[in-house]
């Protein structure tokens, strides 16, 4: 079993190209190639992560994870919190190549999975339908693992404001989770191709008053975690008091298109710049 060790940067680009070349199947995401223009859904991995210096990584509440800081960002600034939780059988080294080029300042937190899956990682078993109680559960668990570790990493490091957080399917579902769980770590939620369970929706009539803004990005052409059933779910929270939006995306499948990813960049400059 692999585990994220720290690591000589020429070690940590032969990992990224090696884990780009052997992403599972089951979750592939697609960036944008050369030009800008969006690649077909599951053909291309994203770019290799960028590196502003060896990466780092270590283990809290189970959780280990790879730490970089972005847009020319110093590590001992004060800096805006941003956690990009990957999809089943992904694993870090890859998945941060989602936001490679993010030209905002900030400390990017990569977690890695529960348990091992193919060639990566799970956040929580799936062999049940999406919607299934043990899915919840599974999705809450991996989730207050994860709050504990965002808790601690933002006490440990200089930090401005609550932190950021997207993720991709499996990591789209626990984005999700944190913002409608653990409002007092998450300041902003950006799930990608995520779902929500009914034992993830907010018990009682309306939302706790401190649940972050929350804006998901879903391809309507998704197969494998479908459009239809986020769009009810976004409507349900918004029932429930929760600024909670979608932005669509016609012809997209289950991966992260170029134009998602240049949304989801923008998201995260926007509430990166309102952290303080």
């Amino acid at each position: 079993m692999r585990t994220c060790r720290p690591r000589l940067v020429s070690t940590w680009f032969a990992l990224a190209l090696a884990s780009l070349a052997a992403l599972s199947a089951c979750e592939r995401r697609a960036a944008p190639p050369a030009g800008g223009a969006p690649a077909g859904p599951g053909t291309e991995a994203p770019p290799a992560a960028p590196v502003a210096s060896a990466p780092a990584a270590a283990a809290a509440a189970r959780v280990e994870y790879l730490e970089e800081v972005t847009g020319g960002a110093d590590r001992s600034e004060a800096l805006p919190l941003v956690v990009a939780i990957h999809g089943l059988g992904d694993r870090p080294e890859s998945f941060a190549g989602v936001l490679a080029g993010a030209d905002v300042k900030a400390r990017l937190i990569v977690p890695r999975g529960l348990t091992p899956y193919g060639d990566g990682y799970s956040w929580f078993p799936l062999q049940q339908a999406l919607a299934s109680e043990d899915v919840g559960q599974g999705i809450l668990r991996a989730a207050a693992a994860l709050a504990a570790t965002i808790e601690r990493i933002a006490a440990e490091r200089p930090t401005r404001g609550k932190a950021i957080v997207t993720g991709f399917s499996q990591g789209g579902a626990l984005t999700f989770a944190l913002a409608l769980h653990h409002p007092r770590v998450i300041g902003a939620a950006f799930p990608v191709s995520g779902w929500v369970p009914p034992a993830v929706l907010p018990g009682g009539s309306a939302a706790e008053p401190a649940t972050p803004a929350l804006v998901a990005l879903h391809g309507e052409a998704d197969r494998r975690v479908p459009f239809g059933p986020t769009r009810d779910a976004i409507a349900a929270l918004g029932g429930r008091g929760v600024k909670a939006s979608l932005k669509s995306y016609p012809g997209v499948g289950h991966t992260v298109s170029g134009e998602m990813r240049r949304d989801l960049l923008q998201l995260i400059r926007g509430a990166a710049a309102e952290m303080r």
